[in-house]
């Protein structure tokens, strides 16, 4: 297999002919050296011809920018990523599950960066682990004897990559025969298109990057390409994914077990900033998948915002 420029996506600034051929998952993989948004490029590139992008992106194809000058996250926030030091991807899923069960995705895919991650880690012998933060944060956590920083809402963790899930085509809008909400797509070409963008901080020293909470692969003891990356990613997101299906879209035990324990923010005391200002606080207690948090006013379950981390409850112990 080799990477390709697909002629519905302008190579910006020419391509990248001289990356080596990843994991087989993710086909065809397109690279490009620089573009604003890969999230955007995709989701215009499906939403131009829904059909033919079924053939030209198909579950697990990606787009991956070697440079990126717009990049976009959750809240309509925007980034620049440096060139050979980052990795940004976003990837094109047709999951096989009910569309009123695509709130789990942003979690699922998450855990499977975690898990490519953690596999990277242990392989490089860095001591450092990964884990998740609700909603769609990825971190590095030193271990207990090493040196670290406490930093306000994040302790000695270390953001080390973002998230980024649209729906690009609705499953009832695929030009196949129409799909309830409730119902499992028979096939890949019923299911909502949704795209993937994943931002990893890779080779970045500490003066390289933007913020005190932040940290990279390099960092943490881990010096690889940014492309050394995709493998690990696609493996991950595939056996995901497919867990996920067979699940029909509600996380079984195994499933909803490894989404808590990669979890940070759960048993932690957090603050949390919704969209329109309101705020909760209290203790993370569970994934719904809305955060469940607990307060002397009872629970709540929030369906997006920014969480910060305010304190350790006494043990990681989110409820089963």
């Amino acid at each position: 297999m080799s990477e390709t420029t697909a002629p519905d996506v302008p190579a910006r600034s020419g391509s990248d002919p001289a990356e080596p051929c990843p994991a087989p998952a993710l086909t065809p993989l397109v690279t490009v050296a620089r573009t604003g948004s890969t999230n955007s490029d995709l989701i215009e590139a499906l939403a131009r011809d829904p059909r033919d992008a079924q053939r030209r992106w198909p579950h697990l194809s990606a787009l991956r920018a070697v440079h990126q000058t717009a990049g976009r996250g959750r809240a309509g926030r925007s980034w620049i990523t440096p060139g050979q030091e980052a990795l940004t991807l976003s990837v094109v899923l047709r999951p096989l599950v009910p569309a009123d069960r695509l709130p789990w995705l942003p979690l699922v895919a998450g855990l499977a960066v975690r898990d490519a991650l953690s596999r990277v880690l242990t392989a490089e012998g860095s001591t450092w682990t990964a884990w998740t933060k609700w909603p769609n944060d990825v971190l590095l956590l030193p271990p207990d004897q090493a040196p670290a920083e406490e930093i306000a809402g994040w302790g000695r963790a270390r953001k080390v990559g973002g998230l980024l899930t649209e729906v690009a085509h609705p499953a009832h809008c695929a030009p196949t025969a129409p799909t309830a909400p409730t119902q499992r797509p028979v096939s890949r070409d019923e299911a909502a298109a949704v795209v993937l963008g994943i931002g990893l901080n890779v080779g970045q020293e500490r003066a390289g990057l933007p913020v005190s909470w932040a940290g990279s692969l390099a960092l943490a003891g881990v010096h690889l390409r940014p492309q050394d990356l995709l493998a690990p990613l696609a493996v991950a997101l595939a056996a995901r994914t497919a867990q996920w299906e067979r699940d029909d879209g509600d996380p079984g035990a195994p499933l909803l077990g490894d989404l808590r324990a990669a979890c940070l923010t759960l048993g932690q005391t957090v603050h949390v900033e919704m969209p329109g200002g309101d705020v909760a606080e209290g203790r993370a207690l569970d994934l719904e998948p809305g955060l469940v948090v607990e307060s002397s006013a009872g629970r709540r379950v929030v369906a997006a915002g920014d969480v910060i981390h305010m304190r350790n409850s006494p043990a990681h112990t989110p409820e089963g």
